[in-house]
């Protein structure tokens, strides 16, 4: 399991899961979208986009550390997922290059 270390707003250490920060970037996006359709639009994201999108659309970096961890470790955890895919299509179109 991967966690990130954050400074607490009182000078201390935090450190939040990945399962957490997924679960934060969720809860912000959820809150995003229902503030948006309140104003009359419509979102067709998950939360998760969502929540992506608010963190940038809202330039809440430095607003909380907590959230900036979260923020990291979710773009970090889907950067390597989009990665590990990358290259298994890479793989794949090789080894089908090679067999024909």
């Amino acid at each position: 399991m991967r966690f990130a270390m954050y400074k607490t707003a009182h000078g201390g250490n935090g450190m939040i899961s990945l399962e957490n920060a997924y679960d934060e970037i969720r809860e912000l996006g959820h809150n995003f979208a229902i503030a948006l359709a309140e104003r009359g639009h419509d979102t067709k994201e998950s939360d998760l986009m969502n929540g992506l999108a608010a963190y940038h659309t809202l330039k809440l970096e430095g607003e909380n550390a907590r959230m900036d961890a979260a923020h990291r470790l979710v773009m970090r955890d889907i950067t390597d997922i989009m990665f590990k895919r990358a290259r298994a299509a890479a793989r794949k179109a090789a080894a089908k290059k090679a067999s024909a």
